[in-house]
């Protein structure tokens, strides 16, 4: 079932400008709009909360049109990257004050005692938010929204301002929520990590337009165009030619490549963790290059190596210790054909 749909919405707002965005998110899913800072994210989200109308489009909960309907009457729950608690309240209030307006105040403690007791947030009920660290603050701001049974959850960057322990247990959180609740939730970051760890589906925006929307493997494997794979972080992307069944990027790089029907493939991507050392005879998509380059990281080391092309490989510390490699070292490799893309 479609719970929010976005048709070809448009808005220019200071100095961001959303076009012609359509999307649609059904209930129960996870859906992460995923793109650098500054593309529009945010200003989508507060047109679908209601905090701003759009200059064309449309915007539709459960098929009904809430274009012009005020943002309290859409029953979403919307948690700011800075949280947006009340200061001046405590901990307790700041949950039940949407709480009250929508359910007796029987009901509103009964609510708020038990998500609570889910979020382990019950000992702070009688804090004030400038008492409590940022996961805490988190934890009440989304108590607050969670309280009032919103049909969809609207998170604009929640996670941009924890420290990363911070950041990998709301995450975790995050994740047990949307379990346990069956939560429809919306999700802006530019954080890609971030995007791989909670979504189900995904939406690229990029200078602002949706670029591409499917669910987190699709997006995440099979980026359709060059923006997409850039951002996604994919490090080898490789300039070339499609020619009788093979993509030629120039005399050392040459890969099989599937059929292709009134497609112009102009470059072939493939991650720098699915390229493999050595190779085995008859195996396809070897190569020899040299070594121009390695970067210690801490859980990884990145190689560069010279074909013409960059070619980038990311080994384990592990992986490289069996290697005597320095630069300028000549190397065997080889890249799995389910590993390749083309664009």
């Amino acid at each position: 079932m479609v719970v929010l749909k976005v048709a070809n919405v448009s808005k220019r707002l200071g100095d961001f400008t959303i076009n012609n965005i359509n999307l649609e998110v059904d209930r129960g899913q996870y859906f992460v709009i995923l793109g650098p800072s500054g593309t529009g994210k945010t200003v989508l989200l507060e047109i679908i909360a209601g905090f701003h109308h759009p200059d064309k489009g449309r915007v539709y909960l459960f098929d009904k049109d809430i274009t012009r309907l005020p943002a309290e009457a859409r029953k979403m729950g919307f948690v700011y990257q800075d949280y947006m608690l009340f200061p001046h309240m405590t901990v307790k209030d700041n949950i039940l004050f949407g709480a009250k307006k929508c359910f007796p105040l029987s009901d509103a403690l009964d609510k708020m005692m038990r998500l609570v007791d889910i979020l382990g947030i019950g000992h702070l009920l009688d804090r004030f938010p400038l008492t409590l660290s940022g996961g805490e603050q988190q934890r009440v701001a989304l108590a607050r929204v969670l309280i009032i049974e919103p049909t969809i959850l609207l998170l604009d960057e929640p996670l941009s301002s924890l420290d990363p322990n911070s950041k990998e247990t709301l995450q975790m959180e995050l994740k047990r929520i949307h379990e346990k609740f069956d939560t429809t939730i919306l999700h802006i970051t530019h954080d890609f990590n971030e995007a791989m760890s909670l979504a189900t589906h995904v939406g690229v925006m990029i200078d602002g337009t949706l670029a591409q929307t499917g669910t987190a493997d699709e997006v995440f494997s099979h980026p359709n165009n060059l923006d997409v794979a850039s951002f996604l972080g994919i490090e080898n992307i490789i300039p070339g030619q499609y020619v009788d069944g093979t993509f030629k990027c120039n005399e050392k790089l040459i890969f099989p490549a599937p059929p292709v029907n009134n497609q112009n493939l102009s470059y072939i991507y493939f991650l720098s963790k699915d390229v493999r050392l050595g190779c085995q005879p008859g195996s396809s998509n070897c190569f020899h290059g040299v070594v121009a380059g390695i970067s210690f990281q801490k859980d990884f080391v990145n190689l560069s190596i010279d074909m013409g092309h960059q070619v980038k490989i990311k080994l384990s510390h592990r992986e490289f210790n069996d290697y005597p490699l320095t630069c300028g070292s000549n190397i065997d490799f080889h890249i799995p054909a389910s590993s390749l893309g083309f664009i």
